[in-house]
């Protein structure tokens, strides 16, 4: 515990799945691992799309089943209009919100990447093969080649799940991430959590949208698609540790700057 910290409530227990009384909170330790390759379009320069070792919640909450989305693909443009898809990250979640939040997944051993090339052509049904006027002078037949690196698998991420009601998540053991729908296993582990109030340093990442307050200082964050992530912050107030290693802010919801 953090010098001058006061150390408020207790809850949850190492070994134990069982119910606990409401109104308290409990967390879920995800110990993931890739059973197929990672495919996230995380940092997009030019052409070439790179995945990123941490996946974000945005993601899980999708593959855990916690919210469902529109799965109707409608195309980015059409003609001279645009007709966008747009996420409905904050509607798929609304009843959701103050109850559960699942936190990104960090990589915890030394990821394998593989580099793949691709024809970076768009997604419409009907397609030409002429050359546009940018691409005139382009030695292939489609005009635009693009690479996409992504993680093989073998690779193992941890996250957590918090609820704030005293219930108990769902906890699939498997499930699918990314464009191609990598499959993933899953094992689970309910962990002792403890609130305390002081001055603390968050230990695992949250998305920068996820917070009620901005850091103090010793910030360290990543630029990802579609949300930012903070890797590491100082704040001051209240904290839920989780287990023996890990700190967060107990008023971390997910996309909580976004609902304001």
């Amino acid at each position: 515990m953090p010098p001058g910290a006061k150390q408020i409530s207790k809850s949850g227990s190492s070994n134990s799945l069982l119910p606990q009384n409401k109104n308290e909170n409990r967390a879920f330790k995800g110990t993931l691992e890739l059973m197929s390759e990672l495919f996230f379009a995380s940092v997009e320069p030019g052409d070439n799309y790179t995945t990123e070792p941490i996946i974000l919640s945005t993601a899980l909450y999708y593959a855990l089943g916690y919210a469902k989305g529109n799965y109707i693909n409608f195309p980015a443009k059409r003609g001279r209009s645009s007709v966008k898809q747009n996420p409905t990250y904050l509607e798929d979640t609304e009843s959701l919100f103050e109850t559960i939040y699942v936190t990104p997944a960090k990589v915890i051993n030394k990821p394998e990447f593989t580099t793949e090339l691709n024809n970076s052509r768009s997604d419409e049904y009907v397609q030409s093969n002429n050359l546009s006027k940018a691409d005139s002078d382009a030695n292939t037949p489609t005009g635009r080649y693009g690479a996409r690196k992504q993680i093989q698998p073998g690779a193992r991420f941890l996250f957590y799940v918090l609820t704030f009601d005293g219930t108990r998540p769902d906890m699939p053991s498997y499930v699918r991430l990314g464009k191609k729908r990598c499959k993933a296993l899953i094992e689970w582990e309910e962990i002792v959590t403890s609130i305390s109030e002081g001055e603390y340093i968050t230990t695992h990442p949250v998305l920068i949208d996820d917070l009620k307050s901005v850091p103090l200082g010793d910030i360290s964050f990543k630029r990802m698609q579609p949300f930012d992530v903070l890797q590491k912050g100082r704040f001051s107030g209240s904290y839920i540790k989780l287990g023996s290693k890990d700190v967060l802010p107990i008023d971390v919801r997910f996309l909580r700057r976004m609902r304001s």
